[in-house]
């Protein structure tokens, strides 16, 4: 949902509550610098509320304490505004007072003594436009992984961009057809498409890639002998003739002299995932230090780095990006600044 129809929503549900009697001075301004999109006002009785709100397509965890608690610009007060929020992350927010709304409905918001809303329960219900749209579904982020990296491919045919992309050719007509209709791309002469704006897609492609392809590409968790380096991982697989790349954190620690991968991240064929499995003696461990993901096209290989493949810096920088540690961020922020900021302008 984009973020425009999560705020319209949100505000619609703030009008409808008990004792609100009006939302006003409704100002969508985003401010860099304080880190909101806009502000507001809540009437209720004799009092007026001001508050600055941030809109989040997707909460999730861990909520970043030090940026949201005791957030105010000029004291006006902070709130949320999410296209859901589960009951965990709900919790999390109240325990550092941070006042919220979603699209379901669910709401906390506290001012002092003088206001008091909280419902939960309302369940997560798909809005109509992820309801239709087929690019930010799993197989459409796939081929637009491609896209992205390579804009010249949107003039491939239908079929070449199937096999590119390993998805059907009928999934491929859907989502080519909604990028054009939807002015994610244009013509620039005949048959020769560009897109519009490749940053904003960029960040949509970055936004969904956690919470949709991700849990898709996934294979599983691993224990592998802290013995067997990238090195003898890569000469194993080369041995063996099979296909893969190295990605997330090791993909991090190849293309910067910065990081040291602390869990080794590769892509392989899920078919050969019994063949890995076996030639790397690895063990399935929720206390892992090896997970496995698809590579589900040699297209999103990159290049390779001292005799190592590794996958696209995009895909590389999404996986750090969700990382919980402040290296990793780092990492991400490196990777963005020397291999994507100049590509996507």
């Amino acid at each position: 949902m984009i973020k425009k129809n999560i705020s319209n929503q949100c505000i619609k549900k703030i009008n409808s509550l008990e004792p609100i009697k009006k939302v006003r001075n409704i100002k969508f301004d985003f401010d860099k610098k304080n880190h909101y999109d806009g502000e507001l006002e809540i009437l209720q009785d004799d009092d007026k509320f001001s508050f600055i709100f941030e809109i989040k397509t997707i909460l999730k965890r861990p909520i970043p304490e030090k940026l949201y608690k005791n957030k105010k610009v000029k004291d006006k007060h902070f709130i949320i505004f999410a296209e859901y929020v589960n009951r965990s992350i709900a919790e999390d927010l109240k325990k550092i007072g941070v006042n919220y709304i979603d699209c379901q409905g669910n709401v906390y918001l506290k001012i002092n003594n003088k206001l008091y809303i909280e419902l939960q329960g309302n369940k997560f219900k798909k809005s109509e436009d992820k309801k239709t749209s087929a690019i930010f579904q799993p197989k459409g982020l796939q081929l637009l992984l491609l896209l992205l990296i390579n804009e010249n491919f949107l003039n491939f045919t239908i079929r070449k961009l199937a096999q590119m992309s390993g998805i059907s050719l009928g999934r491929t007509v859907t989502i080519i057809k909604e990028l054009k209709e939807k002015g994610y791309v244009f013509e620039i002469k005949k048959n020769k498409f560009k897109f519009a704006n490749k940053k904003r897609i960029v960040e949509k492609w970055i936004e969904n890639y956690n919470l949709i392809l991700r849990p898709k590409l996934f294979i599983g968790t691993y224990r592998i002998s802290p013995k067997r380096d990238i090195v003898d991982i890569r000469d194993t697989f080369n041995q063996e003739s099979i296909n893969f790349a190295f990605g997330g954190d090791t993909g991090g620690e190849l293309l910067t002299d910065y990081y040291r991968a602390g869990c080794k991240d590769i892509y392989i064929e899920e078919e050969n995932c019994l063949k890995v499995s076996e030639n790397l003696n690895l063990i399935k461990a929720e206390d892992y230090n090896l997970r496995l993901f698809n590579l589900y096209s040699k297209e999103i290989i990159y290049k390779f780095v001292n005799g190592n493949p590794v996958v696209l810096p995009l895909l590389i920088y999404a996986e750090l990006l969700s990382s919980k540690n402040k290296r990793a961020k780092k990492t991400a922020k490196i990777i963005y600044d020397n291999y994507i900021k100049d590509k996507i302008v």
